[in-house]
């Protein structure tokens, strides 16, 4: 055991007497040196974010000139075209050209019929899978002031197609205003209305007096016409007294009149014509009291606010048998009309919406086409008004 234990001693104090030794690592110190150098110029230049390149795409300039936009898309010369670079025909398609078009209303007046409009337009641009910006504006009045500032944000926009749902109050001022290259389309404005010969402004709201005397041809030398104190209610009026002056019965309905026997239940209404320049309402009162009087006009004849599908709700088909109606809005296709319905847009029943939609489709391709009916002539739409009879289930056209 001795022995075992001075061996081991031994074996210690020799390996911890030896001189430790270093292997070096040798590598080519030239290589060593530019590899250094490499990283430190990489790490000297400025980090420049890149946008992504899709492999055959490459930028167009487009320049605005009296050309087609086809001409004006710049092309790279053949002597610049690098060797084996492909140039891909561009196809260009004019109906994803982008469409300024600036919606102004007094929303004190028409806020009624703004949102309808708006949805219209919506619809018809979204049908046409345009590339279009839409300004909203609101004059919230018709003074000068105002109508005059909302033109100016327009402008601002860089807007020259505009559809103003104004009243005929507004012509003077728009007159002054609307200038330059601006079309401006009223959709709530004949020209009859305007005295302006302004070629910027085109007027769009159907004819009541061409409705009156399409009716005309229904009338007796018995002729009798209700009416009411209201806006539409005294247009509606003039344009029957322009059109018929042998009127034996003549009754004005106040608003808040709720009790007609006193107006039906009058023997000079047999066998008359009756014109009924009234609200939907009231005419559907007037139709059902004058049945259960038993007052049998010959015929009985209503403008455009009548036709409505509402009014089969609210008559019954009796009441109806000797009703004609006009309406000047004019069918479209299946595929423009309901996209415009999925925006809200009623351009069937709302002649207000139809005549937004002549409007817009005028100033989206700069003239008339063949996608509405009703066309523009003369700074002015020009409708064809037709004569109806109801049914259990809608209009039936009189031919």
């Amino acid at each position: 055991m001795r022995q075992i234990i001075t061996l081991l001693i031994l074996v210690f104090v020799f390996f911890g007497c030896t001189q430790k030794q270093t292997v070096p690592l040798k590598l080519p110190q030239s290589q060593n040196k530019e590899k250094v150098s490499e990283i430190k110029i990489k790490q000297e230049k400025p980090i420049v974010e890149s946008t992504p390149v899709i492999e055959g795409l490459k930028p167009i300039d487009i320049k605005v000139s009296e050309g087609t936009l086809a001409d004006n898309i710049a092309v790279p010369s053949e002597d610049k075209i690098p060797d084996g670079e492909i140039i891909s025909e561009i196809q260009v398609d004019l109906a994803k050209v982008k469409i300024k078009v600036a919606f102004i209303y007094p929303s004190s007046l028409v806020e009624k019929y703004a949102k309808t409009s708006l949805n219209t337009i919506s619809g018809y641009l979204s049908y046409q899978k345009a590339d279009y910006d839409l300004s909203i504006i609101d004059s919230t009045n018709e003074s000068y002031d105002n109508i005059n500032l909302a033109f100016a944000k327009a402008k601002q926009n860089g807007v020259t197609k505009i559809i103003g749902l104004f009243t005929p109050s507004a012509v003077s001022s728009l007159d002054k205003i609307v200038t330059g290259d601006v079309k401006v389309y009223l959709p709530l404005i004949e020209k009859k209305d305007s005295l302006t010969n302004n070629e910027n402004l085109i007027f769009g709201s159907i004819s009541y007096d061409q409705q009156v005397k399409k009716l005309i041809s229904y009338s007796n030398t018995n002729n009798a016409m209700f009416y009411q104190d209201t806006y539409i209610g005294n247009k509606l009026k003039r344009a029957y007294d322009a059109s018929v002056y042998d009127t034996r019965v003549r009754k004005e309905i106040s608003k808040t009149e709720t009790n007609f026997k006193y107006i039906v239940n009058d023997y000079k209404l047999n066998n008359s014509t009756l014109f009924l320049n009234t609200d939907l309402v009231k005419s559907s009162l007037i139709l059902s009291q004058l049945r259960a009087y038993d007052i049998s006009p010959k015929a009985i004849l209503s403008t455009q606010v009548s036709y409505d599908p509402m009014l089969m709700l609210l008559t019954q088909t009796q009441d109806r048998e000797n009703l004609v109606i006009a309406n000047s809005i004019d069918s479209v296709n299946n595929e423009l009309r309901d996209e415009i319905t999925t925006f809200g847009g009623n351009i069937v029943y709302e002649w207000v919406d139809y005549s937004t939609l002549v409007g817009i489709n005028y100033l989206y391709y700069g003239n008339n086409s063949n996608l509405v009916q009703t066309k523009i002539i003369d700074n002015e739409a020009v409708y064809n008004p037709k004569l109806f009879k109801s049914t259990d289930v809608g209009f039936l056209e009189i031919k």
